[in-house]
């Protein structure tokens, strides 16, 4: 199109059959792709991983890895989405949202990850010692005593 004005343009569309349903298609086409795909544009979707809470802290404190490997390591992990088992060990609400502390696995032991910002109708359900099943987005780990403690958000209980 050669028009410099927004008229000039719809103008020479409309007189234009195939311009029209090509114009028409586009927007239908792209309406019906971002309705389906949940508003999730391609490049900003979730990546899985398939590694337990024990896997990943092999894979960062005990493989034997610099400083500044382990922190790539750990950068590595960081925005994806994980599906555990854990015991509640406690939850506080927060300004944000619910932090719910847990062990991993069936077993009451030491703290190994938080899920933060969770709503509190899946707050208040949850009681000390309940073992549940999750997915969660990996927001950051932090180093502890012996392995680190790992922050989830964008939390799914099931």
């Amino acid at each position: 199109m050669k028009n410099d004005s927004f008229e000039q343009m719809w103008t020479e569309v409309k007189s234009s059959k195939p311009k029209l349903f090509f114009l028409i298609f586009l927007v239908i086409g792209g309406a019906a792709g971002i309705i389906s795909n949940g508003l999730k544009l391609p490049g900003l979707t979730e990546q899985s991983i398939p590694y337990s809470y024990d896997q990943l802290m092999d894979e960062i404190y005990l493989a034997g890895l610099t400083t500044a490997q382990a922190a790539e390591k750990k950068s590595e992990f960081v925005g994806k989405r994980v599906s555990w088992q854990a015991t509640v060990i406690d939850v506080e609400a927060g300004t944000w949202g619910n932090t719910v502390t847990l062990s991993d696995g069936p077993e009451n032991s030491l703290t190994d990850y938080f899920l933060e910002g969770v709503s509190d109708s899946d707050a208040l359900q949850l009681s000390k010692e309940d073992v549940i099943n999750f997915s969660g987005n990996i927001d950051r780990i932090q180093d502890g005593v012996v392995t680190g403690y790992v922050y989830l958000t964008d939390v799914e209980i099931k």
